[in-house]
């Protein structure tokens, strides 16, 4: 599955969640009856109204000429509506020539130097090494998997990576999700309400954890 499609079906698991949570009945991947050999993404109901929901990326939209169809007859279907939500393709961030994810060896070295930066009260920097530490591992345990993330991407990339390839739960995504908006504003300059050296001890123990679960990291 290309990098493009796995975000695509992040995207959809995410929206199928999001839907649950606000109690609609959901549907992924459900053929339309009055549009024969389409398959839709999300079909969800709720009080007597049903929507049709499709996730794309932008250059997939012209190899799915059927859209324009279905969003037509949805809008004369009484009860029915459409919604379609476009998503990113992974984005390559700029980085020095030669850059390489750390080894399993300077990954531990890092979490070493998170806890000696933690001990000198430098929480936010101590947060980001672990961070990184982080991003590290998971790119080495997707790689156990069979597929590589050689270039430097997005942080939630790595993350839905990782969730979709079964080498984090969907629990650790969540708290990891949630971590990286506190990495977000750090790295860029912002001051966090709520950050604490307890979030860097957690981020270390959810690594280290990490780490150890595959034998050839250790």
């Amino acid at each position: 599955m290309k990098d493009v499609e796995i975000v695509q079906r992040n995207f959809i698991e995410k929206k199928a969640a999001e839907y649950r949570s606000k109690g609609y009945e959901v549907e992924q991947d459900c053929p339309l009856e009055f549009l024969p050999g389409f398959v839709a993404d999300l079909v969800v109901r709720k009080d007597g109204e049903t929507k049709v929901v499709e996730v794309k990326y932008r250059a997939s939209l012209a190899e799915s000429p059927r859209i324009s169809e279905l969003a037509q007859i949805l809008h004369d279907k009484p009860g029915w509506s459409f919604e379609l939500l476009l998503v990113g393709e992974p984005e390559r961030l700029d980085s020095p020539e030669g850059a390489r994810s750390f080894a399993a060896e300077e990954i531990r070295q890092r979490l070493a130097e998170a806890e000696k930066a933690l001990g000198h009260g430098l929480g936010e920097a101590a947060f980001l090494l672990v961070w990184s530490a982080f991003e590290a591992v998971v790119r080495e345990l997707i790689a156990a998997e069979g597929v590589s993330i050689e270039r430097v991407t997005q942080s939630g990339y790595v993350l839905d990576q990782a969730v979709y390839h079964g080498v984090i739960s969907r629990a650790d995504y969540d708290y990891l999700a949630d971590m990286r908006k506190y990495r977000n504003a750090i790295a860029h300059g912002f001051d966090v309400n709520g950050f604490s050296d307890e979030k860097v001890t957690e981020l270390i123990g959810v690594v280290v954890r990490l780490l150890d679960s595959e034998p050839e990291l250790v």
